[in-house]
């Protein structure tokens, strides 16, 4: 009875230590968070040289002195267990090709780095103060917007249907914003029921993208449409032209922006002179009309 006795006060005591130490959820002494909230994120460019401000930053990876802090879709109310003054640092993030699944640091935002007071049980309310830019080694070796009515994007092929520019005055569909007035759209009906728009279209000029992992290669672009389309990469070769489709792009009744991943099927392009970007899309089953509203394009790498 004695040994049992023992034995239960012994179990007991383990039993209490295992909770403790189960609902400590951080490492060293501190039990009590201190909480960072942010609403949303800003983007501030040089109209000229980077293009319009727009963007889908989804998610922030947070860093506290270096350390990885968590990863947080926004609306952010994060705890973050540091006390006393240390650095925060803010990686905006993206879905990448515009799959949920796949968030990633978006390469060519700029972190936010703040110096910060960290207050167990008190919030750092940074809500919608947060701004970011590009990184001044991005190279923006494309960039469409349709203010311009010369525009490097036409239709090739088979295609039935040009891309036209918008004009806010006859079209309110267009985006528009400080430095927008026009969009590009492209309109099917059953009678033109396909169109494929390529760059450098007539010429034997593309784009020299850059091959090996070190080196990311984007293409984003702002949409709006009632009927799915492909974006996808011409791989120019010395003896032959390849088609590789990129990613299927759903209907959106707003405005949306996609950020595409290019470097795959750049770095599978072995002995690829340069490359060309395309968009394509057959009329949907069920849709008498459709529209594709495109702007602000930017196919982005680092110099």
């Amino acid at each position: 009875m004695i040994i049992s006795a023992r034995l239960s006060c012994v179990l007991a005591l383990l039993f209490i230590f295992l909770i403790f130490s189960s609902c400590r959820k951080f490492d060293g002494d501190q039990d009590v968070p201190a909480y960072v909230s942010v609403d949303s994120l800003s983007v501030q460019t040089e109209y000229s040289q980077m293009g319009s401000t727009s963007h889908k930053i989804t998610t922030l990876w947070f860093y506290v002195d270096g350390q990885l802090a968590g990863i947080y879709e926004l609306p952010v109310f994060a705890p973050v267990l540091f006390e006393g003054n240390h650095e925060l640092r803010i990686d905006p993030g993206i879905y990448m090709s515009g799959i949920k699944a796949l968030r990633v640091p978006y390469p060519f935002y700029e972190p936010i780095i703040l110096e910060e007071e960290f207050i167990p049980g008190q919030s750092i309310d940074l809500k919608d103060t947060l701004t970011t830019t590009y990184k001044e080694a991005c190279d923006f070796v494309w960039m469409v917007d349709f203010e311009d009515p010369s525009v490097s994007l036409d239709s090739i092929g088979q295609s039935k249907v040009d891309v036209h520019r918008t004009h806010p005055e006859d079209n309110p569909e267009a985006f528009l914003s400080e430095n927008s007035r026009y969009s590009g759209v492209v309109r099917l009906t059953p009678e033109k029921d396909f169109f494929l728009l390529a760059t450098n279209a007539g010429s034997e000029e593309g784009f020299d993208l850059p091959q090996g992992d070190n080196n990311p290669v984007f293409l984003e672009f702002n949409f709006k449409c009632n009927n799915g389309f492909t974006v996808g990469v011409y791989i120019n070769g010395i003896s032959q032209i390849v088609q590789r489709s990129v990613v299927n792009v759903n209907p959106s009744e707003e405005w949306n922006k996609i950020y595409v991943n290019l470097k795959p099927v750049v770095n599978a392009a072995v002995g690829a002179v340069d490359f060309n970007i395309f968009f394509e899309g057959h009329l949907n089953t069920g849709v008498n009309e459709a529209y594709i509203y495109l702007d602000n394009i930017k196919l982005i790498h680092f110099k």
